[in-house]
């Protein structure tokens, strides 16, 4: 997937605007909820300003030497930084030597562009490492940090950032994007609700097979309601699911719960197909309590990127969630 995405399109020509006026700054912090295409829209950007000849949409033209350099990955003026493996943090070593690389004038171009994702693995050492370059940027660096999780980069470091922020995209343009992208006939409203409207998000739900996932992961959460099965099992065969998409679904479903017990409008849920079973699953069960289980799933949510045991993180869930089954009346 390639280019500019519809929803980037007005941030995109407010950047030009600003790089046509010599007024970039030196450090942007991409920010929003998964799926919105931020790392994409990262990688537009080291590409346009690294492209020797852009098109007249001020996009790269994909052809010139720094736009082929960049497609084999071996461009000298632009340099990715991210985990050196999945679960790990970008460790301070690998900040300091960006502030060797920086050092050094661009290669071919104006300028030198580097790309921090997702920002928020850096720990406290390596954000520390990072903000002297902040402080005192070379004339020719763009820095880009990408994150879904701000809050968690210390204030310093953002402070120094120009924010963009990434939001939902209106339902239409989603819809329709998301339409010319999917093949079978699942209504892309669906995906979208799912994916709290993140379009890139909703896109990986249908391509991963999530909805027919989902039919299987309501079957264990009931049966687990029902005290038909242990919440240990029901964890470790979840898990083989995935954990954040378990956890995902799991909140999508109370959620709608919670819609249902308080108001009673099937119009209002997200989960249309699974309206019926949701509601019998709220029955009995108080507004109070549904929140408390949501408050515990978002909470499980935020800890789910972190290196912990997923299993002892799911198993904790679906014990509540069972508990308060056994509680109802």
């Amino acid at each position: 997937m390639n280019g500019l995405l519809p929803w980037h399109d007005d941030l995109w020509r407010r950047l030009m605007a600003r790089r046509r006026a010599a007024s970039l700054p030196h450090a942007l912090l991409l920010s929003g909820p998964d799926g919105m295409g931020k790392n994409q829209f990262a990688d537009l950007l080291a590409q346009r300003l690294l492209c020797e000849r852009p098109d007249t949409r001020d996009l790269p033209c994909g052809e010139c030497r720094g736009c082929q350099l960049l497609a084999a990955g071996s461009h000298p003026d632009q340099r990715r930084v991210a985990p050196l493996e999945e679960g790990k943090v970008i460790g301070v070593d690998q900040i300091r030597e960006l502030g060797h690389y920086l050092a050094h004038t661009p290669q071919y171009g104006a300028h030198k562009v580097v790309i921090v994702t997702p920002a928020d693995k850096m720990n406290i050492n390596s954000a520390n490492s990072l903000l002297k370059t902040l402080e005192e940027p070379p004339p020719y660096a763009l820095l880009l940090l990408v994150t879904a999780h701000p809050r968690r980069l210390p204030v310093t470091v953002i402070s120094r950032c120009q924010r963009l922020s990434f939001t939902p995209p209106p339902t239409e343009q989603a819809g329709a994007w998301l339409a010319a992208q999917i093949v079978d006939s699942t209504a892309p409203e669906l995906l979208l609700g799912l994916a709290d409207g993140a379009p890139l998000r909703a896109l990986a739900l249908a391509d991963g097979g999530t909805l027919k996932n989902r039919e299987s992961l309501l079957n264990l959460v009931e049966q687990v309601a029902r005290g038909d099965a242990e919440p240990l099992a029901a964890a470790a065969n979840s898990l083989k699911i995935g954990a954040k998409e378990t956890l995902y679904c799991m909140y999508s479903w109370i959620g709608d719960m919670i819609r249902l017990a308080s108001c009673g409008d099937p119009l209002r849920v997200i989960n249309l197909d699974l309206q019926p079973r949701l509601g019998r699953l709220a029955q009995g069960l108080a507004l109070k309590e549904l929140h408390a289980q949501l408050d515990q799933v978002g909470r499980a949510l935020q800890l789910i990127d972190r290196p912990l045991n997923q299993q002892l993180l799911l198993e904790n869930v679906l014990i509540t969630w069972q508990a308060a089954f056994q509680r109802r009346p």
